[in-house]
């Protein structure tokens, strides 16, 4: 679409974002109203369902009660145990719960039918009586009830009809008589119970989804109403405030003099407008900040807060192609030790108590973590050897007096070669090559020592080396 104006163009931006919004925000209610529904459904079954599995063991521990009263008659010697059991049998037969829907039933163990409603099923034995779909459902309901009472499903017809339909049957044993005693519901009865409250639900939905359809309505009204306005007075303020994001999504953190003028203006609205351009100088300043601190994490090791390899290549290319570098190569001793025997963390302790020393004794160097557990000194310019020597044998002594006090660390000691560029300046690769081979003299030499690179040195490490590889 084309547009002649910012204002038509804002209006209609607003208009069509409003638009969206507002039929999003009406199909993610509605379907939030459906889903609640459909929770509410299922969880108002699982009640229903848990409701008459407590009704169902209620009422036939009601009628287990009859017949231990029965029973207790026959303990007493007032009947004898024959007519117990009829007494009993006949009580139950007419006990019934629910508006006379719900009966009881019992049978023997052996699956004589001895209660169920008087029909002509009682006395039969139904041990291998099967539903529809297969089951013994006597049989079920008596191990059920063996085990100390429990629910069986199955599919039996309701009095007076022939067609057998899903029941939830509880039953349990009074175990004097060898009597199974169960009551039950049929599923239907919570189907007819569910479709009744679903459907209060979905009238309830029906008038809560056409109230927020109103509501939506209305509040697009007043959306673009509100964007008509909008437009006529963001137009010039949006363009600059947009400029401005799009230099910020550029990277452009400095503003040239006129947009420093415009986002000043901006600032001293008293209008959302105003706010916007003061909270876009803050996040300005903070995207600064974050960038200065991440091109510092960039250059330093995670660790210990040393330099890293980066920020050592960065500051050996600062330096003029004349300057004489002094490097001192570090090697904890054992370290791989620690790591084993004590974990990580420990290994990480010994790391930092390095880097603490080091700063200490070396603050006007640059201290750099090469990784692992060797690190590097660089000093540069003229240096007196004797004071490089005695400041490195004090930080070696100082480091190890503080392992010593931590039975984890007792055991490192620190490895050091030393390479000076002398009286002309040697190329930093070369020289690194030399303290390597300085710090393996000392590292041959039995460690916890240091070396200072020499010819004479790097010979002495080729005749070992090869030495080393014949034996």
């Amino acid at each position: 679409m084309q547009f002649k104006s910012m204002q038509s163009r804002l209006t209609t931006i607003f208009i069509g974002i409003s638009l969206l919004t507002m039929l999003i925000l009406g199909a993610v209610s509605i379907n939030g109203a459906l889903q609640e529904n459909q929770r509410m459904m299922s969880e108002s079954r699982k009640d229903m369902v848990k409701n008459a599995e407590m009704q169902l063991e209620w009422q036939a521990n009601s009628a287990w009660s009859v017949v231990e009263s029965c029973y207790q008659a026959q303990m007493r010697g007032e009947v004898t145990q024959e007519q117990a059991m009829q007494r009993a049998a006949e009580l139950v037969r007419r006990m019934r719960y629910d508006h006379g829907q719900g009966y009881f039933t019992i049978d023997t163990y052996e699956g004589v039918n001895v209660v169920l409603l008087g029909t002509e099923d009682e006395g039969k034995l139904r041990i291998d009586a099967q539903d529809p779909e297969g089951r013994y459902f006597i049989r079920e309901m008596i191990e059920k009830a063996k085990t100390g009472g429990g629910f069986s499903e199955f599919m039996f017809p309701k009095p007076g009809m022939q067609m057998p339909l899903p029941k939830l049957y509880y039953t349990m044993e009074f175990a004097p008589y060898h009597w199974v005693i169960g009551t039950g519901i049929w599923i239907d009865q919570i189907d007819r119970r569910m479709a009744m409250r679903e459907k209060a639900f979905v009238d309830s939905m029906k008038e809560h989804i056409a109230r927020m359809l109103a509501g939506l309505v209305l509040l697009e009204v007043l959306f673009v109403l509100l964007a008509i306005y909008t437009g006529r007075k963001l137009a010039y303020p949006v363009q600059v405030a947009t400029k401005r994001m799009k230099e910020l999504g550029e990277g452009i953190l400095k503003m040239d003099a006129q947009t420093e003028a415009q986002m000043q203006k901006m600032s001293k609205r008293y209008d959302e407008l105003g706010a916007m351009s003061r909270a876009m100088s803050e996040m300005n300043k903070k995207l600064y900040k974050n960038q200065m601190l991440i091109m510092s994490m960039a250059q330093q090791d995670v660790l210990t807060g040393l330099a890293n390899r980066r920020r050592f290549g960065d500051f050996v290319k600062q330096c003029s192609p004349d300057t004489k570098f002094t490097l001192i190569t570090l090697d904890l001793d054992h370290f791989k030790e620690v790591n084993d025997n004590f974990g990580h963390q420990t290994g990480d302790a010994a790391l930092l108590i390095l880097a603490e020393v080091l700063k200490l004794q070396f603050p006007d160097a640059l201290n750099v973590r090469l990784g692992g557990d060797e690190f590097l000194v660089v000093l540069t310019g003229k240096v007196q050897k004797e004071s490089v020597e005695e400041r490195l044998r004090a930080f070696m002594q100082q480091l190890i007096s503080v392992y010593q006090q931590d039975p984890g660390l007792e055991c490192l000691t620190v490895s050091a070669g030393i390479a000076y560029a002398d009286e002309h300046p040697v190329p930093i690769d070369v020289l690194m090559n030399r303290s390597d081979e300085a710090l393996y003299a000392a590292k041959s030499a039995g460690r916890s020592c240091y070396r200072v690179y020499s010819e004479e040195l790097e010979n002495e490490n080729k005749e070992k080396a090869k030495h080393d590889s014949k034996t």
